[in-house]
């Protein structure tokens, strides 16, 4: 492994390869990570294991149906998702030639795949001069994002609510899987018939402001999480297509995702859901003052509060 005492040195040396083995452990599949950067699936699999006799350590165990993290290559998932996210937003963003009045929406990457990417036509059409843009992080964060007028994400509810915040709905949070994983586990009734199944899981740090399957678990009085396979991911929408597809069991936010519907894809591994005193928030951050911004708040507080 070269000398690490120059970080940018070393790091542009490898920056194209990190960011396919990003691709690789967000996607869980080499052929869809191939796909997504543009590459052949061999030329994928080859600079991985490039980088892994660089690096000199095994990143990715590969399956049948796809690859799976070892520990090495999910610490360094782990340390690099996050950062790498925000530098490509970022220079995408310094890269956009702005268009008319802007007003910049910050959210997580589940509440922007799942509730606000559906009605983006429609908030568009309500304001035609205006330059609505969305900006997503797993754990959005005011101070590194200083253009957002508005913030959605996931955190616990202040009562009464404080400095403009507006209360969308609350966390609940149900253990789910499509209905040809159900059917083939008739065993699972409660809770305490989970922590031997095949666990699908969204990446997240023990500072995370929503439920893990531990922490979800605890609560339900079964302790020691989930003991069975797992397989991790960077969002909730590529836990949720896990779970469509079969893999296994996964939590779901039901705010973000209504089980009831016809086209849901999945039901619930047991009956049991719990609720917190989390919940999804809308904030203003700066600019409203401005009418623009204010009208695009009152619309988002409008479409996407339950209750």
């Amino acid at each position: 492994m070269p000398d690490i005492r120059n970080p940018y040195a070393t790091f542009g040396r490898y920056s194209a390869d990190l960011s396919l083995f990003v691709l690789v452990a967000r996607a869980g599949q080499l052929s869809s990570a191939a796909k997504e950067a543009g590459l052949s699936q061999p030329r994928v699999s080859q600079r991985i294991r490039a980088l892994e006799d660089s690096l000199d350590r095994q990143l990715l165990v590969r399956e049948r149906r796809g690859v799976r993290l070892t520990p090495d290559g999910r610490a360094l998932f782990t340390a690099l998702q996050g950062p790498l996210h925000e530098a490509s937003t970022a220079f995408e963003t310094f890269c956009r030639v702005p268009r008319r009045e802007e007003v910049v929406i910050l959210t997580d990457i589940a509440f922007a795949s799942f509730r606000l990417l559906p009605e983006f036509p429609s908030l568009n059409a309500a304001f035609p001069d205006v330059g609505v843009s969305l900006m997503s992080r797993q754990m959005p964060d005011a101070s590194h994002s200083p253009n957002a007028h508005l913030m959605i994400r996931m955190e616990r509810i202040a009562e009464p609510p404080q400095g403009g915040d507006t209360l969308l709905f609350r966390e609940r949070v149900s253990a789910v899987c499509s209905p040809g994983y159900k059917a083939d586990h008739p065993e699972l009734r409660v809770p305490q018939d989970l922590p031997v199944q095949t666990a699908i899981d969204l990446v997240a740090g023990e500072d995370a402001p929503w439920y893990t399957w531990r922490s979800w678990l605890s609560e339900l009085g079964v302790a020691g999480g989930m003991r069975g396979e797992y397989t991790a991911f960077d969002s909730f929408d590529h836990v949720i297509r896990a779970a469509r597809s079969g893999l296994g069991v996964a939590l779901c936010w039901e705010g973000l995702l209504d089980l009831d519907a016809p086209d849901a894809g999945l039901v619930r591994a047991v009956p049991q859901f719990l609720e917190s005193d989390r919940g999804y928030v809308l904030r203003p951050l700066s600019g409203m003052e401005d009418p623009k911004v204010a009208q695009v708040h009152d619309w988002l507080r409008d479409t996407f509060q339950m209750g």
